[in-house]
């Protein structure tokens, strides 16, 4: 420590404290409340802070665990003091008080303590669910594999707003989460401490170090220490698990499994046990594709045209979709060198972000939003942002919300735009898109990117006395173009989800690095798919050119499921959502029913905590599947999907409302 270094204290008490740990050539400096203290710390304006911590008779003081933690400051030293007792408490003479002196440098260490054989590491996690079962056995399991001591451990409930300022996963759950503090007597240079650390990273989704130190006591406290009873730890002989002995990329941590893809293989589970199940929950049309679509991939098939196409796609598939967006879309692709078809359009959303975000860069998310997105943003080792819609504006897209996140967070790479929006089932509307633009537009906000999901741009209805409902692309936005990446596919208009055939349309800048990865990673698109998608869109174009629409039986059909689905979530109580207008979902808000508080159906004697529980229990009691407004990023909506039958519409529609009829507020 230099002669300039400063310390920072609350009172006369601390700052005793203070020179007690460090140099008194150190200048102390009083602040009016510990907060003030710690963000001196954390924004350099001085060196160290002295933090109370924790007293034998009151126990931790949580406010200031959070303290550390908001203002990421690490641990440099400890000190414990005997206690100034009422003559209540002196009935135990061990009552002490704990101090840490923290820095904003990581590895830092005093001079006076270098050396000491008492060194102990502080480390504090967390998982995704406080409450998921083993977890916290696998994580002391670890330490015992490697041997090491745990001289405390302390587990205690956060505030979301913590969890979500320390962790990269946002809590989303009105359950609560927890951070565990342990030390362990080693040092970060320890092998085994390496190990165990390793071992944490994999199985917690926030772990941080928080410094190595000295365990430092005062002379009367260290007195009474030593009248402390020594204890043994019993040996827990340990087999080597996979992660230790072939530990995987720690991003798999980070990254989750689609709940919408687990509740449908418990729907497939439930239906193999002979049990029937409404299904409302995946996003996948009950209608097939044309049957000259389906011809064509059969003839390939048999002609044995299954080789290796050109890793952009077919040609003459290329050439069709350049056609199809100048007719439809009023857009002009070279498709020699701006379209990329690949192997759906979830491919090309990776791809996409892949190619845009550099490590730790920011990507913004409207919610609620499509449940991939977040996660492949994380897979490119980007950062999601989310932009939070409400069901007051139809989760549409706030233009001045857009420019103030935009504005606090300056290193966004790239926006995700899905419009038609799943799971809302909303759209933009073309002046609604034009102030999104008139926003980027901006200078200061040039260098963002727009990833435009345009999946379901056929998927609108139209309602009596409404203007037409029109889809336009985001890149035929004035001065959209360049900095826009459009991506589409064959899944959802054309009813080919299991072929795979997505695409990508935008600048050569883009599109060149985005197939190199491509190359990589599957050669090429799937050439059934390619072959059944160049007849789609022959079709597609042959009705355009007879001023059809090649969809309009489709449509019809969907629009009759739409509009039975509004009229019986309409006359549900308490039970809000944004008008469909487009794709096939609707978007509930259940709000009335959770938030702040709990629902109880009383003759089953069952308390239901969040949309979660409730979407559980739906599955489990009434066979109804849909899912959960968490996937989406809104704890308090709920997904349904309309693309399915109407007898499964109306039996879910059913169950649904006997479910919310029987909820007692709690």
């Amino acid at each position: 420590m230099g002669a300039k270094s400063k310390i920072a204290y609350e009172s006369d008490k601390l700052k005793e404290i203070a020179h007690k740990m460090v140099d008194n050539s150190i200048s102390s400096i009083e602040f009016e409340r510990i907060e003030d203290a710690s963000i001196g710390v954390k924004n350099q304006h001085v060196d160290l802070a002295i933090l109370s911590i924790e007293t034998s008779f009151r126990g931790s003081s949580d406010a200031n665990y959070d303290l550390g933690l908001q203002c990421n400051l690490h641990f440099l030293s400890e000190y414990a003091q005997q206690a100034t007792l009422t003559p209540e408490q002196q009935l135990d003479q061990y009552q002490h008080n704990r101090f840490f002196l923290l820095s904003n440098t990581y590895g830092m260490t005093l001079d006076k303590i270098i050396g000491t054989e008492r060194l102990k590491t502080s480390l504090v996690f967390s998982f995704k669910d406080s409450l998921f079962s083993g977890m916290l056995t696998h994580v002391l399991a670890a330490f015992a594999h490697y041997n090491l001591d745990l001289i405390k451990i302390e587990i205690r409930p956060c505030s979301s707003e913590t969890f979500n300022q320390t962790s990269e996963v946002t809590m989303q759950s009105n359950r609560y989460q927890y951070f565990f503090y342990v030390d362990v007597q080693r040092d970060l240079t320890d092998n085994s401490l390496s190990k165990a650390i390793n071992r944490l990273s994999e199985l917690c989704v926030f772990m941080r170090i928080l410094g190595t130190c000295a365990i430092l006591h005062s002379k009367d406290f260290m007195a009474t220490a030593q009248l402390l009873p020594k204890t043994t730890r019993v040996q827990t002989p340990m087999q080597p698990s996979m992660s230790d002995k072939y530990p995987l990329n720690p991003i798999f941590q980070k990254v989750t499994v689609a709940k919408t893809m687990l509740i449908h293989g418990q729907t497939k589970q439930m239906e193999a046990e002979g049990k029937k199940v409404w299904s409302l929950c995946v996003g996948e049309p009950d209608y097939i594709p044309h049957e000259r679509v389906l011809a064509a991939g059969a003839k390939a098939m048999l002609e044995g045209n299954i080789k290796y196409t050109h890793m952009k796609g077919l040609v003459e598939l290329r050439d069709l979709i350049s056609t199809y967006l100048q007719k439809a879309k009023g857009l002009q692709y070279d498709p020699a060198t701006e379209i990329l078809v690949s192997n759906g359009a979830q491919q090309s959303v990776y791809q996409a972000l892949y190619t845009v975000c550099c490590p730790g860069q920011k990507v913004i998310i409207p919610t609620p939003y499509w449940l991939n997105y977040p996660e492949i943003v994380k897979l490119v080792y980007a950062e999601p942002v989310p932009l939070r819609t409400t069901i007051e504006e139809n989760y549409l897209i706030n233009p001045k919300k857009l420019e103030k996140t935009l504005t606090m967070h300056p290193d966004t790479k790239a926006i995700i735009l899905c419009n038609p929006n799943n799971p809302s089932g909303t759209l933009h509307s073309p002046e609604h898109l034009d102030r999104i633009a008139a926003v980027l537009r901006k200078p200061q906000f040039c260098h963002v990117v727009v990833i435009s999901d345009e999946i379901y741009e056929q998927l609108l209805y139209q309602d009596e006395s409404v203007p037409e409902r029109k889809h336009v692309s985001f890149a035929a936005l004035p001065g959209m173009f360049q900095r826009t990446l459009i991506v589409n596919g064959f899944s959802k208009a054309h009813a080919m989800t299991g072929l795979r055939v997505g695409y990508l349309a935008a600048p050569k800048h883009f599109i060149d690095p985005c197939t190199i990865l491509q190359a990589q990673v599957t050669s090429c698109p799937n050439t059934i798919g390619q072959v059944a998608a160049v007849e789609a869109l022959k079709y597609e174009l042959q009705s355009m050119a007879n001023g059809k629409r090649r969809i309009t039986k489709v449509m019809k059909n969907l629009d009759i499921k739409r509009r039975y689905i509004v009229k019986r979530l309409t006359a549900m109580q308490n039970v809000r959502f944004a008008y469909p207008t487009s794709a096939f979902y609707v978007f509930l808000d259940l709000s009335s029913y959770f938030k702040e508080k709990k629902a109880f159906i009383p003759n089953k004697r069952v308390t239901l905590q969040s949309v979660d529980d409730l979407c559980a229990y739906l599955l489990r009691e009434k066979n109804v599947a849909v899912v959960p407004g968490s996937e989406f990023g809104d704890e308090f909506g709920m997904r349904i999907s309309y693309a399915s039958s109407m007898e499964a519409i109306k039996h879910a529609m059913d169950g649904l409302e006997s479910l919310l009829d029987s909820l007692v507020e709690l």
